[in-house]
């Protein structure tokens, strides 16, 4: 029993023997492949650092809800600004739309009234009589939404525009010329930056125009735009606010007109009272408040004397002594006998001349 006890005793202890083998060499399998790993990644990583994010606010603290488009009656002039409404509302709110679909219905229940409306009555009635969806999905109700209801053809238009004068700036400011500037090109489709160097100075104020291009030092690139832009405005700023310094130094001290050999009445230094600098007192300022315009007491109407009322010869305009004065008038020329009315003396015929003689 003792032999067994031992043989049973040595079998054990040759089993972990060879259990502790093959654990040893398992640990230096794994030691020579963390070596090979180090050596292939010599750099150790360095950590990423974790983000913690931030924990959702609670619904009163959450950003309200974007504005809803407003109706749409198919003007084509409200049309683009109708359709940025509704994507800018789509992008705002995705989880509120299910599919496409459901935004091309949503978009349509807008459309209440004028030529929108029966637009959206059209598409309602395909789809009842077909039983598909008129639109594949939003791009496409999008491209025929800007067929029926955005400007036609307005990139020619633009393009037009920027070939002729009427975009320029003339008493504009520059940041007005500019944004009409940026639409025109966005919508003819220019991005060519010497093309739209060369359209914007074209169309700049020639005073603005020069001191940009002829600038000592910073002068922009002829193929930066952006930078055309710039200094434009700095310019066109610099310029008001130097015409706003020169009328005023102008208003504050105004200049005194010199008349050689004219005596002018002397006029007040000051308009405004301090220590020792009172204002003169205006005499004839009462009597200029109270005079009264010139007037007519014939026809009673004002801007002319009596001798030249244009009613001077109506009599019945006479007042008594204008009566009086031309009843005595007549009467004097009545009795007054003209030289040519007088009667002519007889004249004694020369026959009775020669009687009297041949009587003596």
């Amino acid at each position: 029993m003792s032999d067994d006890r031992v043989s049973a005793v040595e079998r054990a202890l040759s089993e972990m023997e060879a259990r502790e083998a093959k654990t040893q060499q398992k640990l230096d399998a794994l030691l020579s492949l963390l070596m090979e790993q180090q050596q292939q990644a010599p750099h150790p990583r360095t950590p990423v650092p974790q983000i913690s994010t931030p924990p959702l606010l609670p619904s009163r603290f959450r950003a309200p809800p974007p504005a809803l488009p407003t109706e749409f009656d198919g003007d084509r002039t409200k049309g683009p600004a109708f359709l940025n409404s509704c994507q800018t509302y789509i992008r705002l709110c995705p989880d509120s739309f299910s599919d496409d679909q459901a935004k091309i219905t949503w978009s349509l229940s807008y459309m209440k009234s004028g030529r929108a409306n029966k637009w959206a009555a059209r598409i309602f009635k395909y789809e009842e009589d077909e039983g598909n969806p008129r639109f594949l999905d939003w791009s496409d109700f999008r491209d025929e939404f800007q067929k029926e209801f955005c400007p036609a053809h307005s990139d020619a238009a633009a393009i037009n525009k920027l070939e002729t004068t009427s975009y320029f700036q003339r008493t504009r400011s520059v940041d007005e010329y500019l944004d009409e500037f940026l639409d025109l090109i966005a919508e003819a489709g220019y991005t060519d930056p010497k093309t739209l160097v060369v359209k914007f100075r074209r169309g700049l104020n020639p005073q603005v125009q020069n001191a940009v291009a002829t600038m000592a030092s910073g002068r922009p690139s002829d193929i930066f735009p952006t930078a055309w832009y710039e200094a434009a405005r700095n310019i066109d700023q610099n310029r008001a606010s130097n015409e706003a310094f020169q009328s005023s130094f102008r208003s504050s001290a105004p200049a005194r007109p010199v008349t050689s050999g004219i005596l002018r009445p002397p006029t007040m230094a000051h308009v405004t009272p301090s220590p020792g600098h009172p204002v003169p007192m205006d005499v004839d300022a009462n009597r200029r408040r109270t005079m009264l315009p010139l007037s007519c007491y014939r026809c009673k109407k004002p801007g002319h004397k009596s001798p030249d009322c244009p009613l001077r010869f109506d009599v019945r305009t006479f007042t008594i002594q204008d009566l009086e004065s031309e009843l005595a008038e007549r009467m004097a020329q009545l009795d007054v006998v003209p030289v040519e009315d007088s009667p002519a003396e007889p004249e004694e015929s020369s026959e009775k001349l020669d009687f009297a003689q041949d009587d003596e």
